[in-house]
Formats: C-alpha cells, structure tokens, sequence
C-alpha cells in the first residue's frame, strides 16, 4: 500500500536479461534442452512496478552489479535475490557447441 507522498517507479531491465526472467527455466533441469527452439505458450509480460526477483539455485552463483556504488555482489545459492532499485543482473554469454562458437549459452547463474 503506498501513502499519500509516495509513488510507483518502473523498473527497466534489458531486453536480454528481461527475457532470460520470462523464460521460467531451471537452469538445472533443463540443461540439455539448451540450443533447441521451444514452441511453448507466449511469455508474459512483467510487470515493472513489481519487485525483480530471481531464485538462485542450488550449488549456483549470480552477480549483481549495483551502478549507484559502482559495486558488485555475488549471490551464491541457494537464495532468493531482490534487486534494488539501482542494481542490474550481470548476463553471462558463455562458448558452447561443437565446434566452439561464442555467445551459445545466455544465462544469469554461473553452474558447477
């Protein structure tokens, strides 16, 4: 509930991190399913006045880089993360594929 003095702020996140929110993968699980185009229902859209949040799983770590105090923070799971309101989540493009090609895998957590 807000009070009379305060208001909503949205919240903009990059397309690429909003869409790795959307996805609603495990990224342990679905490992193997990495690559394969999926035709599931269409995602939906976030809502921007709603606090981001993002669950870390097990034995995982995300980064966080906070632009107001020009600082970053690991979070290692399992944990859940909120973002304030001057932080971004830190996409990791890693090399995948055989023969090697770069920016295969998009990801927010770093697995073993």
């Amino acid at each position: 509930m807000l009070n009379q003095d305060e208001e909503l702020w949205d919240k903009t996140l990059p397309p690429a991190v909003e869409a790795l929110l959307l996805e609603n993968k495990d990224p342990m699980a679905d490992r193997s399913s990495r690559g394969r185009s999926q035709d599931g229902p269409p995602p939906q859209t976030r809502d921007k006045t709603r606090i981001v949040t993002f669950r870390v799983p097990h034995n995982a770590a995300v980064q966080i880089y906070d632009y107001k105090d020009k600082k970053a923070r690991v979070i290692f799971g399992p944990e859940l993360v909120m973002l304030g309101p001057d932080e971004q989540f830190t996409q990791l493009s890693l090399s995948g594929g055989k023969p090697k090609k770069p920016n295969q895998i998009r990801s927010l957590c770093l697995l073993p």
